[in-house]
């Protein structure tokens, strides 16, 4: 007679359904950040947003009385994002209508270069010719220009939308400790305000730093493209600041695109060369410098959890989503931090 098997331990039923309800959870969440991205990402910006400028929120309120401080960091806050939209739009849409333009100037130097090289390299050079040949399909570059397009429209929409949250969380964030205390008993309300005072710290001591340090990077980008009449320099500047926030492939984003740009406008010169290797100093000079001086350790995450993130983010909300990746994932490490029960994972995911 074969034996029964052994009876299943006590803690197995336990451990599966946790795990599974675990899965569910994952699951149901992706679910819910892939679908309801258009609600959340303006959102989240503006809480990122949110902690850069309470700082100055704070200062302004020990300088003016009562609801006059948050109605001048309101309004100044959001005459900042409009004039900042404003000029990005007006110089993207200008940017959109050159690209014919642009493309006649890159066909140009495709060919001048195809020239070149078949005169003195004659057999080495058919099949780069071959592969580099044709005349510029047009649709391509309406494609490109209707989608600079929609980058302004999206761009002006997106930044009404964060200025209106921005404008309610400043209004909400004076209010939300009383909200506490009338919510749980005195004890407890005083932990949980202690801990989210804590997240709260950490996490705008981190964005500050960054936005610091990106700042410190786009300026002296945005100096030189002008000195050297480069045309969109307010866009690509923009472009080096928020390509900062993206780890790795933000640097390569952000140093490439100038300089293609400056390829194109300049040619093969001394001003294109000038310009690459001025921004290649700025960069590196960011990367091993300024960051680590400005943020030190404030990320404080392996690469291989940076990595992921930006899989994981960019995945689920394109460009915005890398863009948020990094911060998002900070904010999410500092606060399992001060939380008992995720502390561990913290640990796990430190690059400490």
């Amino acid at each position: 007679m074969s034996e029964l098997p052994p009876p299943r331990s006590a803690t197995e039923a336990p451990t599966l359904a946790t795990a599974a309800r675990w899965v569910v959870i994952l699951v149901g969440t992706f679910f819910l950040l892939r679908e309801l991205g258009p609600i959340l990402k303006p959102l989240l910006l503006a809480v990122l947003l949110g902690y850069v400028i309470l700082p100055f929120h704070l200062a302004v309120k020990r300088r003016v009385p009562g609801r006059l401080a948050l109605v001048v960091s309101a309004t100044l806050s959001l005459l900042v994002i409009l004039l900042l939209t404003a000029g990005i739009q007006a110089t993207v849409s200008t940017l959109a209508a050159e690209m014919p333009n642009l493309n006649a100037q890159a066909l140009k130097m495709r060919d001048d270069f195809l020239q070149y090289a078949a005169d003195r390299f004659p057999q080495t050079t058919q099949a780069a010719k071959e592969l580099l040949s044709g005349d510029g399909d047009s649709s391509i570059v309406r494609e490109i220009t209707s989608r600079l397009v929609g980058i302004a429209a999206d761009t002006v929409t997106t930044a009404l939308v964060v200025g209106l949250y921005l404008l309610f969380l400043l209004l909400e964030a004076g209010r939300f400790p009383e909200r506490v205390r009338r919510a749980f008993s005195e004890p407890r309300a005083e932990r949980i305000l202690e801990s989210i005072s804590r997240i709260n710290r950490g996490v705008a001591q981190y964005l500050t730093a960054k936005v610091i340090a990106s700042l410190i990077l786009a300026v002296p980008v945005f100096v030189v493209l002008v000195v050297f009449g480069t045309r969109f320099a307010l866009v690509w500047a923009v472009l080096t600041f928020l390509c900062n926030f993206i780890p790795y492939l933000g640097s390569v984003i952000g140093y490439s695109l100038p300089v293609l740009f400056a390829l194109i406008d300049f040619g093969f010169g001394w001003e294109f060369i000038t310009i690459a290797v001025l921004l290649l100093a700025i960069h590196l000079t960011s990367a091993s410098v300024v960051e680590p001086a400005v943020i030190g350790r404030a990320v404080g995450l392996s690469p291989v959890v940076i990595l992921l993130s930006l899989a994981f983010w960019g995945y689920c909300w394109g460009l915005t989503g890398m863009l948020l990746a990094v911060p998002l994932t900070v904010m999410l490490k500092i606060a399992a931090e001060h939380i008992d029960a995720t502390r561990p994972l913290a640990k796990l995911v430190s690059d400490e």
